[in-house]
């Protein structure tokens, strides 16, 4: 009992260290509900604010959740310290996906529903498994970005998964509007974090099983499963 108590609150002290980076976004984005979709400052603060507060806070967010998935101790304060080490790379990986989210929302009243909804979640997958693996590697940003799509490609279950758990966190937070602050992301990022993990462990199987059959049809088999670039893990930071 203790010990669930404890994790609930370090996940609710993580979310809302989170929830106050992007405070200033979050009330853009208010106001721009309240004011039926105007903006007195524009949409330039908002789309310079996403590279410069949601990408890095939440890389920080992901950070000291891949220490909680792979069962090693991390105090929710160290949040500042993986924002201030990722900022860099973030900021970059930001303006990325700022610019193919600006793109897509300009363009997907013109596709029909279910299509604008499939590529919207297909594209929240991708952006959530960059974070994971900007996190978890030692690689530059467009080698995450391209380790993002790929595995983002090869694993349309886990995309649907995501899409799931996202839209009833959604659903949850748009009820229980109190719940934002303290738990919707955590919750998400770990899920997303989790899968990633899986997808990982589940690599360094195959590459063993390459290993055993080598020079074989079977080992070329497995090779072709095993398109991402070779990277540095994290495990020891």
């Amino acid at each position: 009992m203790h010990r669930s108590a404890s994790w609930i609150t370090k996940g609710a002290s993580l979310n809302f260290l989170w929830f106050l980076c992007n405070a200033p976004l979050f009330f853009i984005l208010a106001d721009y509900w309240a004011n039926n979709g105007e903006l007195a400052l524009g949409l330039g603060v908002p789309i310079a604010l996403v590279p410069l507060l949601f990408f890095p806070s939440t890389a920080a967010l992901f950070a000291v959740i891949r220490k909680w998935v792979l069962k090693e101790e991390e105090a929710v304060l160290s949040f500042f310290r993986y924002f201030k080490d990722n900022f860099v790379q973030s900021l970059i990986g930001g303006v990325f996906f700022t610019i193919v989210w600006t793109g897509w929302l300009a363009q997907a009243g013109s596709f029909p529903q279910v299509a604008m909804i499939i590529i919207s979640i297909w594209l929240l997958a991708w952006m959530l498994f960059f974070f994971a693996f900007q996190v978890h590697f030692y690689v530059n940003v467009l080698h995450t970005i391209k380790n993002a799509l790929i595995m983002t490609a090869m694993r349309p279950l886990f995309v649907v998964m995501i899409a799931a758990m996202a839209g009833t966190l959604f659903y949850i937070s748009s009820i229980y509007t109190f719940l934002l602050p303290f738990c919707s992301a955590v919750v998400l990022a770990y899920i997303a974090f989790s899968f990633f993990n899986t997808f990982y462990q589940m690599r360094l199987t195959q590459k063993r099983e390459f290993i055993k059959v080598e020079n074989t049809e079977g080992a070329r088999h497995i090779q072709s499963l095993l398109r991402l670039d070779t990277a540095v893990s994290k495990a020891g930071k």
